[in-house]
């Protein structure tokens, strides 16, 4: 039977309807299967797919425009790309850098394991959903997209930035008044 493309849901909405457990499977990677009713046709492994773009799956009955929109992208390395090109964006606006450091100053970090690991694994960070309503961004409360963590990161560094340097340019004023008090005393 014939597979037609316009029925297969979009990753964001595969990813949306699993279920904790399901998720919790999928620590380390996860597999896409292609399937039709109950019977599996593929099953490809997501770390050895082409993730920007489309994926196209040859089932031997057609092949399939697969749209595995996720703009993530692995180098020969194992290393992860985010696609981020100004050109794919819309709706840009500028954030407020100080608002974001104050988030991260209020956002929980903890340290934690996940359901199915060894006992003697653990992680570090904000849980998503405290994430998502601190800097209401990203696709979902269930997750935190690797683009907008290294954003908010880069964010609170500018605003750190900032404040030393506001605070630099204070101590130099109140060096110079101090040499100016301490020539005062010693002319009288």
């Amino acid at each position: 039977m014939p597979l037609n493309p316009e029925n297969l849901t979009n990753t964001e909405s595969l990813i949306a309807d699993l279920h904790d457990e399901e998720l919790a499977a999928c620590v380390g990677g996860c597999d896409l299967e292609v399937t039709v009713g109950e019977q599996a046709l593929l099953t490809v492994p997501l770390v050895e797919s082409k993730l920007l773009g489309y994926t196209y799956v040859n089932t031997c009955i057609n092949i399939l425009d697969l749209a595995l929109d996720l703009g993530v992208t692995y180098d020969p390395n194992g290393s992860r790309r985010f696609l981020s090109d100004r050109n794919v964006k819309e709706a840009v606006a500028e954030v407020d850098v100080h608002d974001i450091l104050k988030g991260i100053v209020d956002l929980p970090i903890t340290t934690w394991k996940y359901k199915n690991q060894d006992e003697t694994i653990r992680h570090i960070g904000p849980m998503a959903q405290d994430f998502a309503a601190t800097f209401n961004c990203g696709e979902s409360d269930r997750f935190i997209n690797a683009v907008d963590a290294n954003g908010v990161a880069l964010a609170a560094i500018q605003a750190l930035y900032q404040l030393i340097q506001q605070k630099d340019s204070q101590i130099r004023e109140l060096q110079i008044q101090l040499l100016q008090l301490q020539q005062q005393v010693i002319t009288k």
